[in-house]
């Protein structure tokens, strides 16, 4: 009978590390598909605008878009930041999952 609720939990541990290292693999990919659609959407549009209006536009007004140019990257920092963070701890409490799992499959259990 305990063998059998150590098997039981062996397979709940794999099953455990399976969905987690699953959930860290679509959190990596969520990340990097928006990271560059994050930095297109800081980076393009303002110099887009200031080439197009170069000849429009009063020297003050360069400082303006300067300015929020540097904003938006600090922005995008503090999301990318964010973001990076939270990949960070998924693909951590994977690989923790799975060292759980191999260290009780290493004493003798051996999964269904």
């Amino acid at each position: 009978m305990a063998a059998n609720a150590s098997a039981r939990d062996l397979s709940s541990l794999q099953q455990r590390a399976l969905a987690l290292e699953n959930h860290a693999e679509a959190r990596t990919q969520a990340y990097q598909r928006a990271t560059w659609i994050r930095f297109v959407g800081v980076f393009f549009p303002i110099p887009f605008v200031v080439v197009l209006l170069r000849l429009e536009m009063a020297a003050w007004t360069y400082y303006v878009w300067g300015g929020l140019i540097i904003l938006g990257g600090a922005v995008l920092y503090v999301i990318d930041t964010a973001a990076s963070t939270r990949v960070d701890e998924a693909v951590e409490a994977a690989a923790t999952a799975r060292k759980a799992y191999e260290e009780a499959a290493r004493g003798g259990v051996t999964p269904p």
